[in-house]
């Protein structure tokens, strides 16, 4: 288990962003057109595509920071509260509210839309 979190003070992704899941099976096809499968391991990871439309240059310093300077892109796992689970009404309090630890497996490209807003991707996995 990591110590390191997601900063809360950063701006939360915009929607819609997409959540897959790793197929985690084995398939082999016969010449009959039947097919045996298996399981290839035991459990599925989880996949996040979150995209931040034009936030502020001092969001965007903020993010990067973490990024290149806390979490080393993939180096170092952290603990991150999935957006969708989070409700203002519950606060830290709310018992649906799922924390997971991912780690960073794909920094897009992030351009400067408009004079000092950004927006672009990052790709978390669940570790």
């Amino acid at each position: 288990m990591t110590n390191l979190h997601w900063p809360e003070d950063v701006v939360s992704p915009s929607w819609p962003y997409e959540e897959t899941h790793e197929d985690t099976s084995i398939k082999s096809k016969f010449e009959d057109g039947s097919q045996q499968t298996r399981s290839k391991f035991t459990r599925s990871r989880r996949k996040w595509n979150l995209k931040w439309k034009s936030i502020s240059r001092e969001q965007y310093k903020m993010l990067m920071d973490f990024v290149i300077n806390q979490a080393k892109f993939s180096a170092q796992s952290f603990l991150w509260k999935e957006v969708d689970s989070y409700d203002d009404e519950y606060q830290s309090l709310n018992p649906d509210q799922e924390e997971i630890e991912v780690r960073i497996t794909n920094v897009g490209k992030w351009t400067n839309d408009d004079l000092h807003y950004w927006s672009g991707t990052l790709e978390f996995t669940e570790v």
